[in-house]
């Protein structure tokens, strides 16, 4: 019977935290890198270690709480060998009313000499500001550019606020 009690509490917590997702998604654009620095590891021909910093917009902006994003900045690092790089770096979104959420993201890209470039990973955040304190979630993204002067960026996944604690009553 008390192996039944847990159980069905186990479930219901899980229902909960299933139902308190929510999913996400939007289209970024960023332009030229606002700074980079590459240097070269020495090991191997093509070896470089690259770090970059962006300001991005959000032609179709994710929502979440009811508040539109309005931008984010990327910082990323890429260890590149040839055309091909790991990645992994930080952004933050700013929200229309100024709240921030902090995201960490990892994955892969290939870049072409003629600047055509692409890449894909996962992301998941890692807290914010004001309503966003405490957020949590993840998803995977897909970027891509013709040009080095212009990368679009796709985004999915969920998220998911605490709950607010209950206001305590006045007397």
């Amino acid at each position: 019977m008390r192996n039944t009690l847990i159980l069905t509490m186990a479930i219901a917590a899980w229902a909960g935290v299933a139902q308190a997702q929510t999913k996400i998604s939007g289209a970024g654009k960023c332009g030229k890198p606002e700074s980079q620095q590459a240097v070269e590891v020495g090991d191997r021909p093509g070896h470089m270690l690259v770090v970059m910093k962006y300001s991005c917009t959000w032609p179709t902006a994710i929502e979440m709480a009811g508040e539109k994003a309005k931008s984010y900045t990327a910082a990323i690092t890429a260890d590149v060998t040839g055309e091909k790089s790991q990645d992994r770096g930080y952004v933050v979104v700013t929200m229309e009313n100024g709240d921030k959420a902090f995201v960490r993201i990892q994955g892969s890209g290939m870049a072409k000499g003629n600047g055509a470039h692409s890449g894909e990973g996962t992301w998941s955040y890692a807290g914010g500001t004001g309503k966003f304190k405490g957020l949590k979630g993840k998803g995977t993204y897909k970027s891509s550019g013709a040009t080095a002067d212009t990368t679009d960026d796709q985004i999915e996944g969920e998220y998911m606020l605490p709950e607010a604690a209950p206001k305590a009553k006045k007397d």
